[in-house]
């Protein structure tokens, strides 16, 4: 545990938090790059499975 996981951890629960609204844990994160904290966002989507699931119902 490292005050790095701890601040990764509050960012990923905030855009859980506000379904991913990003300019509102922008503020939260005060990274002043947009692409940085999709980094964020794009960890924590669980599109990957879904996509998968979906395109094994079409199989």
């Amino acid at each position: 545990m490292s005050p790095h996981h701890i601040r990764h951890s509050a960012i990923t629960a905030a855009l859980d938090a506000t379904d991913g609204n990003v300019r509102k844990v922008q503020k939260l994160s005060r990274h002043r790059q947009l692409d940085t904290l999709m980094i964020y966002d794009d960890n924590r989507g669980r599109d990957q499975a879904e996509m998968t699931d979906l395109l094994d119902d079409l199989v």
